[in-house]
């Protein structure tokens, strides 16, 4: 039985920008006199271990002396809007239109003695509204952590806490985890290895922690070696184990709680990246990635029992091997606003057995977010801002075109083909829900056209158009269009 409780959080009594409010009145305080050399040292530290992809944060923020040592504080107000017309089950029903608005208000306060400790404590305060979903505010524990290294010259540093995991191109993880961490680093090879297990929920809407992290330790390992300039080998592994209790066949469980597969997995697999300029000629990057799964999974499946409740109705074992690959370069002329193209072609293996008790299927490690960019300013969706899917049982071909735009903005367009690799009627992963044929391979085309803008310091936002004709794998709906618009705007204090 799902054990029930009623544990009440004090700070969900509290009102959900009231933390934006103090904090904007905290960072309307003066900044202090121009830093010294020693300022511009901890200023330095600061960005160094608190820079992110997706936050903007100002160079100089409000820093007064705490102990004799710099207190900063910053402040991110973020919005973003997401509008999506998916394909139709039923040509003959009205179209429906999916829409998510989300702000964040993320303050956050960095205290250092120097290199030897440093401490970081974000939050969020989040209100999100959806269709067909009343809106809602919570309250959101970000990165909490403590960063230290020895006195003596050993080149290791350790890290507690709520912690950022983050890879080059955000296919093996880019998530926020209660782990502790070690990393040795050196001028040309760096290696890290980390102990992962959530701790607490992380909103303040749930009094448990989410079912797919429930009892759930990981170990994560990253190792990189710059071998020549522009050069880079790294090594990547994940060991999951989920420990949480697995329900049987007819029992009850709160559709809150479901957690659709408990298993013991390891990835591992490798990723090479370079660059060569040419004066002439222009620059040339490449990437290539490869990945292994293996493993032993309980794989549940659930029917509705009630407006609350679900019953376990099927429970399979199995084993999982699955591999994959992404491969692709980008050229980057040599002509005025850098214009640039890309190649790449992806796949992840699919299952050609169903029911023989061995998934051949690869499935991403749930830490990924799949967003490398093409050489932009900024990061985005790179399977496909409208699909997203993951790369399992899936072949992609990307193709894209960009320009940069005037001092620190880009614009691209990017064309995607997508290809079961078996034949089956579900994808894993994706902004919608999928029906498929489990007949066809064939899912259709993708296009992007994606705008980055930051110009400003303070100010940075993103806008998306994509749409996606589906393929014969859609049955009856092939040749339907689906389309989403997406637009992210953050803003720093």
């Amino acid at each position: 039985m799902i054990r029930q409780t009623t544990m009440c959080h004090p700070y969900r009594r509290l009102s959900p920008w009231a933390l934006l409010l103090s904090g904007s009145m905290l960072i309307q305080s003066p900044v202090f006199a121009a830093p010294s050399q020693e300022g511009r040292a901890d200023a330095e530290l600061r960005a160094r271990l608190t820079e992110r992809e997706q936050e903007n944060r100002v160079e100089q923020p409000w820093t007064t002396q705490f102990l004799g040592h710099p207190l900063s504080a910053t402040l991110q107000y973020q919005l973003a809007y997401d509008w999506i017309r998916p394909i139709r089950r039923d040509p003959a029903a009205s179209r429906e239109i999916l829409t998510v608005l989300e702000q964040h208000a993320e303050p956050e306060l960095f205290y250092t003695l120097g290199p030897q400790l440093s401490f970081l404590a974000q939050a969020r305060v989040v209100r999100e509204k959806a269709t067909d979903v009343a809106s809602r505010s919570y309250f959101e524990r970000g990165e909490l952590w403590l960063h230290t290294q020895p006195v003596l010259s050993f080149p290791v540093t350790f890290e507690i806490g709520r912690l950022d995991f983050e890879d080059d191109r955000r296919w093996w993880w880019d998530d926020d985890l209660d782990a502790l961490r070690m990393t040795l680093k050196t001028s040309s090879f760096e290696l890290a290895v980390a102990l992962a297990q959530e701790i607490s929920p992380t909103r303040s809407d749930r009094d448990f922690i989410e079912p797919e992290h429930e009892a759930l330790r990981r170990w994560l390992v990253e190792a990189s070696w710059d071998w020549r300039a522009g050069q880079s080998i790294q090594l990547f592994a994940l060991w999951h184990d989920d420990r949480s209790r697995t329900p049987g066949l007819g029992e009850l469980v709160a559709k809150e709680r479901e957690d659709a597969s408990d298993a013991t997995l390891t990835w591992w697999g490798t990723r090479a990246t370079g660059a060569w300029t040419w004066a002439s000629s222009g620059s040339l990057r490449y990437w290539f990635d490869a990945a292994w799964v293996r493993g032993r999974e309980r794989a549940l499946g659930f029917a509705p029992a009630s407006a609350t409740q679900s019953i376990v109705n099927e429970q399979v074992q199995r084993d999982v091997r699955g591999s994959a690959f992404d491969v692709g370069a980008t050229w980057i002329a040599p002509f005025d606003r850098d214009p640039r193209f890309t190649f790449g072609y992806a796949r992840g293996s699919g299952d050609s057995s169903p029911g023989d008790g061995s998934d051949r299927a690869f499935r991403q490690t749930g830490l990924h977010s799949n967003a490398p960019g093409f050489g932009g300013v900024q990061s985005f969706r790179g399977y496909g801002v409208l699909l997203d899917p993951e790369l399992s049982n899936l072949a992609i071909v990307t193709a894209t075109a960009g320009l940069s735009l005037f001092e620190a903005s880009s614009i691209d367009l990017v064309y995607h083909y997508y290809r079961q690799v078996q034949p089956a009627d579900r994808l894993r992963g994706g902004r919608f829900n999928t029906v498929l044929n489990g007949m066809d391979r064939d899912l259709g085309h993708g296009l992007d056209l994606v705008l980055a803008v930051e110009e400003w310091q303070r100010l940075h936002f993103e806008i998306s158009v994509s749409a996606l004709r589906a393929g014969a794998a859609f049955g009856a709906q092939r040749g339907q269009w689906a389309w989403g618009a997406f637009a992210e705007l953050r803003f720093a204090f």
